[in-house]
């Protein structure tokens, strides 16, 4: 087999000595010379001595070096190259087979593009690293409700059974769980075999606004609910509940954070419980209602973990005047403050963050991204979105950490976006067609609620 460049450069070198040696004849000849040529580029397209067995050509220590360094790079562009041809499938591992357990071909940063919930099974996903975008069919949503989205993988429930399933849009493989209304309390293994948290796929649940958390792994019988511990919240230890509020899943372990602040460790090896962390309960006074502060995680591009903080009213946290007024913004008559910090769990503390550069935040209620805006220009940079549900609550869309533009005029805050709510899916862009921070807006706030009909089934 003949590429299509290295025929068209014999096609070339058979036109010109065909001129050479025509040239000087030309007018004794009753044939055209184009003729001439074409019957040579014929040969030249047929000649058995030209055929390539291009799919083997290249060893399979070099099939499996370049397939290795396209899966660092998406595992997507690991699927187009295992697609070509049946050698290369037979050197380089199947992500089918090998599932979810192995991490290395886990769709992350590819996230499905829908506000409308659509009958047809069909999706647009969008690559938030790359701005690549593809089209893929997922016949599981004909009979399962999307929840939600971790690593880029849906998170599926099938009403009959109130089974789980993760889903992977780019292979269609799916992973079972057990069924969501099957509960028991962690108990201990005799032995602990691994000291992994969430190498392996662990689907993890907040149940109710006073948080519970549950979670299971493929295989298990039932959901385990985890032990809260030292974590508990001064106003609800008596119930030993806590006000969890954001989930992450970074470098193979989980962590979650309370509104105030605090970040924890979920220990799942041995008894499910919390463990330590960063310890901000001084904030969780009892005159601090949970709508007064809210703390969010976020992964960024560099790995490190972010946390997004707002405050409102700052009379409740030692008056305006302890603040730099720079920082503070006002909505509705409220007098708020927005803070960005690293997260160092090792050194159990929060280090401010005074820009974000050339990216920007989108935090909601199930989902937090970290975007560029080298990738995507149409977002404003050093910048920090609400989502929909954020944005009808305090009044505001857009917080801008510094003023990049060094605008005379320049404003903290921007107006939230223009929102219609329906009972399906809540809050959402009223205009179309949407932009791009539209669909995030909507996306990190996407979620379902088990007590409504699930669309298509």
């Amino acid at each position: 087999m003949m590429t299509r460049a290295r025929r068209r450069r014999l096609c070339l070198v058979a036109e010109s000595s065909e001129r050479e040696r025509l040239g000087d004849d030309l007018g004794a000849s009753d044939e055209s010379p184009v003729m001439k040529t074409t019957e040579v580029c014929c040969q030249v397209h047929h000649d058995p001595q030209e055929w390539r067995d291009w799919a083997n050509l290249l060893p399979p220590d070099l099939v499996e070096e370049i397939s290795g360094r396209l899966l660092s790079l998406d595992v997507a562009e690991y699927l187009r190259f295992r697609t070509v041809c049946r050698p290369w499938r037979g050197v380089t591992t199947d992500p089918r087979t090998a599932g979810l357990l192995d991490n290395r071909f886990r769709p992350r940063n590819w996230m499905v593009l829908s506000i409308n919930y659509d009958v047809e099974p069909r999706r647009r996903l969008l690559n938030l690293a790359t701005a690549a975008s593809l089209g893929v069919h997922l016949p599981a949503l004909s009979t399962h409700c999307y929840i939600c989205n971790v690593d880029g993988l849906l998170v599926l429930f099938h009403k009959p059974t109130k089974a789980i399933r993760l889903l992977d849009p780019l292979t269609n493989a799916l992973t079972e769980f057990p069924a969501i209304s099957s509960i028991a309390v962690a108990v201990p293994p005799i032995v602990n075999t691994s000291r992994r948290c969430c190498s392996i796929p662990s689907v993890l649940f907040r149940r109710g606004p006073l948080a519970t958390i549950i979670f299971a792994k493929p295989g298990d019988a039932h959901w385990t609910l985890v032990s809260p511990c030292r974590a508990s919240h001064p106003v609800y230890d008596s119930d030993r509940k806590v006000l969890f509020y954001t989930l992450l899943s970074l470098g193979g372990r989980c962590y979650i954070s309370s509104r105030e602040g605090s970040v924890y460790l979920l220990e799942l090896q041995a008894a499910a419980r919390v463990g330590g962390g960063v310890d901000q309960r001084c904030f969780a006074k009892k005159g601090i209602l949970r709508n007064h502060i809210i703390s969010l995680l976020v992964r960024d591009t560099g790995g490190r973990m972010l946390m997004v903080r707002y405050w409102r009213g700052m009379e409740r946290f030692g008056g305006v005047e302890a603040y730099n007024p720079k920082e503070l913004f006002r909505v509705g008559g409220i007098t708020g403050r927005i803070e960005v910090l690293v997260v160092d769990i090792a050194g159990r503390r929060l280090v401010p963050v005074w820009s974000l550069g050339r990216y920007a935040v989108f935090v909601g209620l199930t989902h937090c991204l970290h975007i560029s805006t080298e990738t995507f220009p149409s977002i404003s940079a050093d910048s920090i979105y609400l989502g929909c549900f954020h944005q009808q609550a305090h009044g505001f869309g857009i917080y801008h950490i510094n003023n990049i533009n060094k605008k005379k005029n320049y404003r903290r805050i921007a107006a939230k976006h223009k929102l219609v709510y329906n009972i399906t899916q809540g809050f959402a862009p009223a205009a179309q067609p949407y932009n791009l921070d539209e669909y995030l807006v909507h996306y990190v706030d996407h979620r379902h609620n088990f007590s409504k009909p699930c669309k298509n089934i």
